[in-house]
């Protein structure tokens, strides 16, 4: 088990490596970052500054250094909290922008990921046990709508056509300062809109997924065996269809989690949620390379690690892998 924890983490690490080193040299392939930064109307002056600034003025290899050096955790004899950069745009480091959004990112995709697994496992089992037509054709029209897409047709509906009846705001966070009250207060039916347009894909993949491979198991010899010797549909459910699910359904789970955590710059946009896409959408507009940077690498990153977690637990889960 070591030398697997081992192995995964080399290759977590290998993945994000990569992934940083190929982002860096993209990035750079687009244009000059202090033009994209101050626009075609900046004077030389400010060019020159800005490439001192983000070091664009040493050869391109000590670019790349340098671009590693705002990961370390350790500078000139001192620990040190990584700043991953500095936003021209809020003259503040990438880190703490992220960390105060990443809360409301958290809430969001944890949200959805716990309805799509309820949502996507729960149908998938039922329609493996008693299809639907019906049923698997509108999975597949979730899954080829983009979670947008789902959101705005939630909002014309829910929110603005049948509002009064809903009660379900267009958009805000669910935390925020009432100036009649003049105190901090929570409205937990903001959540429910972009959290259920987040979720009705990956629920329509874990559907899709889950009653494929479970009509298959239900198929196999020991499920037959069990069920002649006299088990409850309950009982080889429990302990032999989602066992052999597990693996498969954690991988899937985990990747479609780094997903939503990384791909909710529309969705967040789209409801107001003041989480880490709407900080994104807000650094594409304003040209903040840094910043943009800051938040890719600090996606990759998540989904190395979630990644690395998928394929633990599925190791954990099925023998033959061990």
């Amino acid at each position: 088990m070591g030398q697997f924890i081992l192995r995964i983490g080399l290759r977590a690490f290998l993945l994000f490596f990569f992934s940083f080193t190929l982002l860096f040299f993209l990035v750079r392939l687009l244009g000059d970052p202090a033009q994209m930064l101050l626009g075609q109307r900046s004077d030389q002056t400010s060019l020159e500054m800005i490439r001192a600034q983000l070091h664009l003025d040493k050869p391109l290899w000590l670019q790349y250094l340098y671009a590693w050096k705002d990961w370390l955790p350790y500078e000139e004899g001192r620990w040190r909290v990584p700043t991953f950069g500095t936003s021209y745009y809020y003259g503040r480091p990438v880190s703490e922008l992220y960390g105060e959004r990443l809360p409301a990112t958290a809430l969001l995709s944890i949200g959805a990921f716990i309805v799509a697994m309820a949502l996507g496992i729960g149908g998938g089992l039922w329609h493996a046990y008693k299809p639907y037509f019906l049923l698997q054709s509108f999975s597949l029209l979730l899954l080829a709508l983009p979670s947008y897409v789902i959101g705005i047709f939630l909002v014309v509906l829910l929110a603005f056509k049948w509002g009064e009846w809903t009660g379900l705001p267009p958009s805000g966070y669910v935390y925020f300062y009432d100036p009649i009250l003049e105190s901090h207060s929570y409205a937990w039916e903001r959540l429910i809109l972009p959290v259920v347009s987040l979720a009705l894909r990956p629920a329509a993949y874990l559907f899709q997924l889950t009653a494929i491979q479970a009509r298959y198991i239900l198929r196999e010899d020991f499920i037959r065996a069990a069920r002649a010797r006299g088990k409850s549909d309950l009982y080889v459910l429990r302990t032999d269809v989602l066992r052999n699910l597990f693996p498969s359904l954690a991988t899937a789970a985990t990747q479609w989690l780094a997903g939503l955590f990384t791909g909710a710059l529309f969705v967040e946009e789209l409801f107001d949620w003041p989480g880490v896409g709407k900080l994104l959408f807000s650094a594409l507009l304003s040209s903040d390379f840094p910043l943009i940077i800051g938040i890719a690498q600090f996606s990759i990153l998540i989904f190395v690690l979630l990644y690395a977690v998928g394929e633990l637990l599925s190791r954990w889960s099925d023998p033959r892998l061990r």
